[in-house]
């Protein structure tokens, strides 16, 4: 498992390498002075140039990526152009809203889809099998934006149950927060839930007509325990990956759907960064949820190896 681990670590590591180039050379070859941002376009060419050596814009691609990535090493990441902060501290603050929102939205996902898949594998081709099979495609089949809309319509306007956007306001309880946070959280669990239902409903079907569970069941063994101990601890196996794949994915349905609802996260501060064309904040939010993402996609190889042995034979 160690060694399972270090190749594990090696991979990570050099994808986020990867991920920070392409970052970097993306914002390089983004339109607009990054002096001119900062200066004001009534900037005469000696202040430009100025503002250029300072910001090191003046010497080589290679040079200005190894100084970029030292210094986010030390998680520093500049200076915002909007508000002269520093970007870390601009990210910090939207950061604790998105971690909240995909931390509700991931648990509703996870019992949701857990709970419909495995009702959905132990009635199929029943009446309940087709009626969540249609509720999954279904909503797969509305994208973020729009799903969101529905929610606040219905649940907002029509039903007046949760409040429609926004964040609420400092110092507010823990259960007045999460009315904010629900909404959204729906939005980004919904899609989530309905791939991990399909999928779960395939790989535990697909284990249920083993030969192992047609004698378990003729030993005399519960339904509840042939499910428990040997349906679903084998379906897990396949569904961790999809899973781990899904959740990380959260941070990218997080853009859209914290601009429906004008969630103060970092979905919404980077749309905001972008049209205000403040580099340095984009930056280091791309830089972050590909950390993220790629971070999450390495726990999930590491559940993988505990659960089936034979991951960890094969990744040698």
């Amino acid at each position: 498992m160690l060694r399972y681990t270090f190749t594990r670590l090696a991979q990570l590591a050099l994808m986020l390498f990867i991920g920070s180039v392409v970052i970097f050379l993306v914002i390089q070859n983004s339109p607009g002075d990054p002096a001119y941002i900062r200066l004001g376009l009534d900037a005469t060419p000696e202040q430009v140039a100025i503002e250029r050596e300072r910001l090191g814009l003046d010497r080589p691609l290679p040079e200005q990526y190894l100084v970029w990535l030292s210094e986010a090493l030390r998680l520093n990441l500049g200076t915002s152009f909007a508000t002269s902060q520093p970007v870390t501290e601009v990210i910090a603050g939207a950061l604790g809203y998105t971690a909240r929102l995909a931390a509700v939205a991931a648990l509703l996902a996870l019992v949701v889809g857990a709970a419909l898949g495995i009702v959905a594998a132990l009635r199929n081709g029943g009446r309940v099998d087709v009626a969540i099979s249609a509720f999954a495609a279904m909503s797969l089949s509305v994208p973020s934006f729009a799903l969101g809309a529905i929610l606040i319509l219905v649940v907002s306007v029509e039903l007046g149950l949760l409040p429609p956007a926004g964040a609420g306001l400092a110092g507010q309880s823990a259960w007045e927060a999460l009315q904010f946070i629900l909404l959204p959280a729906l939005a980004l669990a919904i899609p989530v839930s309905a791939v991990l239902t399909r999928f779960i409903r395939v790989a535990l079907g697909e284990t249920m007509s083993q030969d192992y569970i047609v004698t378990a069941r003729s030993k005399g063994l519960r339904r509840s325990t042939i499910v428990v101990q040997h349906g679903l601890r084998n379906a897990l196996i396949p569904t961790v990956t999809i899973a781990g794949i899904q959740l990380g994915g959260l941070l990218a349905g997080a853009v859209v759907v914290e601009t429906v609802f004008s969630y103060p996260g970092l979905g919404r501060l980077t749309i905001q960064a972008i049209r205000g064309v403040d580099y340095p904040v984009v930056q280091g939010a791309l830089l972050l949820a590909a950390a993220i993402f790629l971070i999450l996609t390495f726990l999930v190889d590491i559940a993988y190896g505990l659960i089936d042995p034979r991951v960890r034979v094969g990744g040698r």
